[in-house]
């Protein structure tokens, strides 16, 4: 089992900095803004309180999942308990929790391809194959897609909207025929609603507000990293039928026992803070028209606009082509070392003449970035970054 490759960069960018290259990174897969000062602060006095001092229970703290079950209820408009929810450290332990409770060894789960790297070592680590689903010319899953990818072995499909690294969100239609096909086939849905506060088109919907039928066939996986810049935190949960959580619960119990009680209260009062996802959904809609429009104009470069999430994926294949380059791997490495500008080649996320640049940054490492980009690659625009970025405030 390998690494994940995204940290792989995250070290490169890592090392030169600490040889005193002024290193941008927009690499990352997490906001680059703290957690916010309420967040800190009822940590600070869950810290204080003796309660958090001693074991907690294995399936989570009750507010904290009456919480979740309230806003997943809402997303979803399907109802859901206290009783079906499952704590885990971030939502890539309450994916491997999903995945690990549905497959034996040898069983298939279907992830998208251009697709996070995460879904696939999640299913690994559970002793299950990852199978590859190419999505379409939006970066969308089909049924057409699945069908050629479903055996009898398969078990489940993980499905991410908006998507990592693309940004994709599938329509109410799509969702429709995904959900129509995984219960003609009898498949499992794992929804990775991650991304789910950052969607710029106003089209964002649950598969289950779309499929509420499918609800006992469904895992709804999400965490307070992404939305509430607390990706350090590792606080995540899936919400899922009975038989799931129970097999959820019984592998926190042996494993981990149970996530921080300190770190449940901070997620705890960053859920009752809906002022912070709004804010940095504006903040990331205005610099992703920043950083598309940029992108567009160095030649070779195709950036569509993402439907949402955190990440523009361009087509660099004309750059690489053009600059005698045979990967995105090899712009990646050339733009650290030349620009000292991290970027994740698409390889990571089986697209190779792609990369992934993140945009949720702040505005002055933002234009930085831009600046450095069309100064070794040359662009079509000459006008500094920062008038477009006042123009689009």
């Amino acid at each position: 089992m390998t690494d994940n490759p995204i940290f792989a960069v995250a070290a490169k960018a890592e090392a030169l900095r600490a040889q005193g290259a002024d290193v941008i990174t927009l690499a990352a897969g997490e906001p680059q803004a703290a957690s916010s000062t309420a967040v800190v602060e009822a940590a600070v006095a869950a810290a204080r309180d003796p309660a958090t001092h001693h074991y907690g229970t294995a399936q989570g703290d009750t507010a904290l999942r009456t919480l979740v079950a309230t806003m997943i209820a809402g997303d979803t408009r399907t109802p859901w308990s206290r009783e079906d929810v499952q704590i885990a450290l971030g939502a890539k332990h309450a994916l491997f929790l999903a995945v690990q409770a549905l497959i034996g060894a040898g069983d298939e789960i279907l992830v998208a391809a251009p697709g996070w790297p995460g879904h696939a070592e999640v299913v690994t680590a559970a002793g299950g194959t990852p199978v590859p689903v190419a999505t379409d010319e939006r970066f969308r899953l089909s049924v057409e897609a699945l069908d050629r990818c479903g055996t009898p072995r398969t078990r489940a499909v993980i499905l991410s909207s908006p998507g990592n690294p693309t940004g994709a969100v599938h329509p109410e239609p799509r969702l429709r025929q995904i959900a129509d096909w995984a219960e003609r086939n009898d498949v499992r849905i794992i929804s990775d609603d991650i991304y789910r506060a950052f969607d710029y088109t106003d089209t964002y919907r649950s598969v289950l507000a779309v499929a509420p039928h499918l609800r006992a066939r469904t895992v709804v996986v999400g965490g307070v990293s992404k939305e509430h810049a607390m990706t350090g935190w590792r606080v995540g949960w899936l919400a899922a039928p009975p038989e799931i959580i129970a097999s959820a619960r019984l592998h926190v119990s042996r494993t981990i026992t149970h996530v921080p009680t300190v770190n449940q209260r901070a997620a705890l009062a960053a859920l009752g803070d809906s002022t912070t996802p709004v804010e940095a959904a504006r903040d990331y809609r205005r610099r992703r028209a920043l950083l598309v429009e940029a992108l567009n104009g160095i030649d070779g470069i195709e950036c569509p606009l993402p439907d949402g999430g955190m990440f523009a994926f361009p087509d660099v294949s004309g750059l690489l082509r053009d600059r005698g380059w045979n990967s995105g791997a090899d712009l990646a490495a050339w733009l650290l070392d030349t620009a000292h500008l991290a970027v994740v080649p698409g390889e990571a996320f089986h697209a190779p003449g792609h990369i992934r640049v993140c945009f949720a940054v702040d505005d002055d490492t933002l234009i930085t970035a831009i600046e450095r980009l069309r100064t070794v690659l040359g662009s079509a625009r000459n006008e500094p970054a920062v008038h477009h970025l006042e123009a689009a405030r």
